[in-house]
């Protein structure tokens, strides 16, 4: 189990926290999702034996959020 924390630009409703998380948390292997819209963070935990951190990251992009920097 490993978790990385991206920090992200773009998210300006808190009614799409909900949406985000499930997409990401809708791939195998991703145990949990926390998304702080303060901090402008994303947290994923996930199995490291079947993603790379850049395979996480995707997935935060295909959200529509922008990653500027991994924690």
């Amino acid at each position: 189990m490993k978790a990385n924390k991206f920090v992200i630009s773009g998210l300006d409703d808190s009614k799409k926290i909900p949406n985000i998380e499930q997409t990401i948390l809708a791939h195998g292997g991703i145990n949990a999702v926390r998304v702080d819209m303060e901090a402008d963070t994303v947290t994923v935990d996930y199995d490291e034996g079947r993603y790379t951190e850049g395979d996480i990251k995707n997935f935060v992009t295909q959200t529509g959020l922008n990653v500027t920097k991994v924690k």
